[in-house]
């Protein structure tokens, strides 16, 4: 981040309690990064209560003063407890136009109000805890990534003849850092007929504890038998809610045929692409694949599923043990050999283990 005149600007204030004394530094108050280094680095603490509210009072009379062509990023950083409650004057920082509010807590997370950050914040994902003050510089930098995809190029052109001056602003949505692209294969032949319909309420429990929106996890489906009734059922992008996803996976149906599990892995890795919702360099990528183990079509499922990883998926497979009537055994050297490596093996039996492996993406997002 660069600080001048013309780049970005800066205002700070450092408070207490409403008895102690509270500095206010204006909007360009620092006119490069190393001004402003050298007066944050001369602030003591103030010492007394915490008046969050008066501050962010303050807040809303410097936010008069701005350009509010041009967006503006709000860091709050404090533990969230308050002598009075700040959601007030938060929640009109929170309708400012173009403005968007981060809250940062340091020291010990379970001191730490959360729920006020929140009321700070209106955004879960906008909330950032850490560890101590020794983390200070990676919470605010943190801050700023996401600044930064908030307000991707803002750009200034004067034109002489007539002293005008126009702000164009591109603004792209948040990274939360709760990204995940989630890929399910289902094997839907004929030898799999009894297990379907586990396979299905593994995939809605494991949906379930998740966190889904374009932001957080996309998920996809794919159904696998023959070649021929090999389908994406749907893509990463077609999607957005929890209820959503849960519908789509409830009302696949199982085609029956011969088995073709490469053929399953192969157009599950095309999820990968941008056009069909992938979010690359940002998600996690993950491919479950549900299946019994046993193959007869299609190439060949080992060499599918080195491409997958290769293409950066983390990759499970999921058989069921349980004894159903009519089911095969499972095949388990082709599972062996399909799964990423043997702590990639999971069954009903240890799928709740499966599940909070996968959710660690969407942790603080939940």
């Amino acid at each position: 981040m660069q600080i001048g005149p013309n780049k970005h600007r800066v205002a700070m204030i450092v408070y207490s309690g409403l008895s102690y004394r509270r500095e206010v530094f204006p909007w360009n108050f620092a006119k490069n990064n190393e001004e402003f280094v050298r007066i944050t680095n001369s602030l003591r603490a103030i010492g007394g209560t915490t008046a969050t509210k008066k501050a962010l009072e303050v807040a809303i009379e410097l936010m008069e003063k701005r350009n509010k062509t041009i967006p503006t990023i709000i860091m709050v950083v404090t533990d969230g407890r308050s002598q009075d409650d700040p959601k007030g004057p938060a929640q009109i920082l929170q309708k400012q136009p173009n403005t968007w509010i981060f809250a940062a807590a340091t020291g010990d997370p379970e001191s730490v109000d959360r729920q006020e950050l929140l009321d700070i914040t209106g955004i879960p994902s906008h909330v950032i805890l850490h560890h101590g003050r020794e983390y200070a510089a990676d919470v605010t930098r943190a801050l700023f990534r996401q600044a930064q995809e908030k307000c991707r190029t803002t750009t200034t052109t004067t034109t002489t003849t007539t002293t005008t001056t126009t702000t164009t602003t591109t603004t792209t949505n948040p990274i939360t850092g709760c990204e995940m692209d989630l890929v399910l294969v289902l094997d839907f032949s004929t030898t799999t007929n009894p297990l379907v319909d586990y396979y299905k309420q593994m995939s809605q429990k494991l949906v379930r504890a998740l966190r889904i929106g374009p932001h957080y996890t996309q998920v996809a489906a794919v159904t696998f038998a023959t070649v021929g009734r090999t389908r994406v059922k749907f893509n990463l992008k077609k999607y957005k809610t929890q209820e959503e996803v849960l519908n789509a996976i409830e009302n696949l149906k199982s085609t029956g045929g011969t088995t073709a599990i490469g053929e399953g892995i192969r157009l599950a890795t095309l999820q990968k692409e941008e056009k069909e919702g992938a979010r690359p360099k940002i998600a996690t990528k993950v491919m479950i694949v549900f299946t019994d183990g046993w193959t007869n079509k299609g190439p060949n499922p080992q060499a599918m599923a080195k491409d997958a990883v290769a293409a950066g998926f983390e990759l499970y497979t999921v058989s069921f043990l349980g004894v159903i009537g009519n089911a095969v055994r499972t095949n388990e050297e082709t599972l062996g050999m399909v799964a990423q490596d043997s702590q990639h093996r999971f069954s009903e039996r240890n799928f709740d283990e499966l599940i909070q492996r996968v959710r660690q993406r969407n942790a603080k997002c939940l």
